[in-house]
């Protein structure tokens, strides 16, 4: 049986560490900052205005380039947010949202999934995505179990349309063996964006056409360690 042995607590380093802050300069020490309502959008003389009895932090905005800015077009704070969202943890939480927005589709097409998703979680939580995904990372190592290609989590944004991104082939996929079954532990293999998006629902017998043969072979064996030959044949 084929089997890399490599690093077996992958997430427990990084947590250790606590995702500690990325060290970037204070913006405060970049840029000249000024505050406005956040209501009406007047400058404030201070970063504070009084709202009742309440007392309210105004909006911060930025010199940059001539103009006043909110911190989220600040070439910083770019940066800053590509680097926590390109974090392991970070994109497992990603991927356990597109799992959710996934079935939602297929719900709406009216079709329905064989079993639950094994890996719905507490908010914010993904630690059973974690946990499958360690356990695969010590049977194959940090790569696609398919393709060889090493693993990757990067987030990158498309200047015109903020909240579109650019499919990355590298980078960590949740793929379902076969797409009539839901997301469960049997049925989810941990692949680059590049097979899952080329694989389509190919049958196996396609997939040997179309792919190389190493690629078929290695999909094939996991398939039968999964299912057992009679899904396959």
């Amino acid at each position: 049986m084929e089997k890399e042995m490599i690093q077996t607590s992958l997430f427990s380093e990084l947590e250790l560490k606590k995702e500690q802050p990325f060290k970037l300069p204070k913006l405060a020490s970049l840029y000249k900052i000024r505050y406005a309502n956040l209501k009406t959008g007047v400058i404030l003389k201070g970063s504070f205005y009084l709202e009742g009895e309440k007392r309210i932090m105004g909006r911060a905005q930025y010199l940059y380039n001539g103009e006043w800015v909110h911190k989220e077009l600040l070439p910083v704070e770019r940066q800053r947010r590509r680097l926590r969202e390109s974090s392991l943890k970070f994109f497992m939480r990603k991927l356990k949202q597109s799992m959710k927005s996934s079935n939602k589709v297929w719900k709406k097409k009216g079709r329905e999934l064989l079993g639950v998703n094994e890996f719905e979680d507490k908010w914010d939580c993904a630690d059973k995505i974690k946990e499958q995904f360690n356990k695969q990372v010590e049977r194959y190592g940090y790569k696609c179990p398919v393709t060889r290609i090493e693993f990757t989590t990067i987030r990158k944004q498309e200047k015109k349309h903020r909240t579109t991104h650019y499919q990355i082939i590298t980078n960590i996929s949740a793929d379902r063996l076969f797409d009539h079954i839901n997301y469960t532990k049997q049925n989810v293999l941990f692949t680059s964006v590049g097979w899952n998006v080329a694989r389509q629902n190919f049958s196996l017998e396609d997939i040997k056409k179309l792919f190389p043969s190493e690629f078929a072979e290695r999909y094939e064996k996991i398939v039968k360690e999964r299912f057992g030959t009679d899904e396959v044949e």
